[in-house]
């Protein structure tokens, strides 16, 4: 009861505390990720100050650049939605007439009068967006900075036996996440570059923003980039019916990111060094997408995943992180 009594109190201390501890997890992640890159510029004889500043600049750079086009393109989309609706409710009509549907589907949805209020809406959760970024940005600058000075600050703080078993955890949660994350972010870049120049070409309106979505819920596991892919599939059927052939070549390059980057390239990269069961990716993504979001589902396995590692290297919590693993026990080679 008291383990249940703290996990209700957590959960209920995150989900209010979400404008400050979201951007400082965020942030936290992206130093697991950014910190080989800085290490490889420090082994380039830069000072490790202007290593630092120097991706800080370049994710703010991107960051900004990509921000500033999907804003244009979010924007411009609302300004063309009658158009879209139109074409939706044309759709609509011909799906009542041939497949004898209920006459009601025909009703109107009221988008066109709320239209105003989402944009301003959309307007209002971009600036916020840009303020959350550069606290990340703030955070992730001296996470960074004192990134070599921690070691020795936890012998410090933790002395004793503890220390060593500390600073394993510690460093197998940076080995593990780091890993994780470097590999989802080179695969979501490439599935979101595919995804993009693949509708340019068939001529699928807005296809940056299509990219980026498809860059973003890779991130989702088991739903977030398929979710995506019948989204832009049945973006196509509004924008070209009655021709078929751009639709078919938008849910053929669908099948194809997703079977190359998401079942065959990912999977040969990540490996099973994650060990997590199906189950417990699912439920996690339900529990923090409930915390905090959108953002909750996206870094719901790196969450997830550091959890384990700390249930594992804790006495008496162990049975946690086997029942949060696959099951799956390689036997161990025997010797010749």
């Amino acid at each position: 009861m008291l383990a249940v009594l703290t996990a209700i109190a957590v959960g209920t201390v995150l989900k209010l505390t979400s404008s400050i501890v979201l951007p400082l997890v965020i942030a936290l992640l992206l130093s697991f990720t950014l910190s080989p890159f800085v290490d490889l510029l420090v082994r380039l004889k830069i000072p490790r100050s202007l290593a630092i500043l120097l991706v800080i600049i370049i994710l703010l750079g991107l960051g900004f650049l990509a921000g500033l086009i999907l804003y244009s393109s979010v924007t411009s989309l609302v300004r063309s939605w009658s158009t879209y609706q139109a074409r939706l409710l044309n759709l609509f009509r011909i799906a009542v007439s041939r497949y004898g549907l209920p006459s009601n589907v025909l009703a109107q949805p009221q988008v066109t009068q709320s239209i105003g209020t989402y944009a301003v809406g959309f307007f209002g959760d971009f600036v916020k967006f840009l303020g959350s970024f550069v606290l990340v940005l703030v955070f992730l600058l001296f996470m960074l900075l004192e990134k070599r000075f921690f070691r020795r600050k936890m012998f410090k703080a933790i002395q004793g036996p503890r220390t060593d078993r500390v600073l394993r955890i510690l460093k197998q949660i940076n080995r593990e996440i780091g890993r994780y994350l470097t590999i989802k972010l080179l695969v979501s870049l490439a599935a979101g570059a595919a995804v993009w120049i693949g509708f340019r070409i068939i001529g699928v309106d807005f296809a940056f923003v299509w990219g980026v979505l498809t860059f973003l819920f890779n991130f989702v596991p088991a739903v977030g980039s398929l979710s995506v892919g019948v989204a832009g599939v049945l973006f196509a059927l509004v924008q070209f019916y009655p021709v078929w052939n751009p639709v078919i070549a938008a849910g053929a390059l669908i099948v194809f990111v997703q079977i190359v980057f998401g079942s065959v390239l990912e999977p040969k990269l990540q490996g099973d060094n994650l060990n997590l069961s199906p189950v417990v990716v699912l439920f996690s993504l339900l529990i923090w997408g409930w915390l905090w979001g959108l953002m909750g589902m996206l870094l719901s396995v790196p969450l997830t995943v550091a959890m384990k590692i700390t249930f594992e290297s804790i006495p008496g919590l162990e049975f946690i992180a086997v029942l949060m693993g696959t099951g799956y026990l390689r036997r161990p080679k025997r010797k010749p």
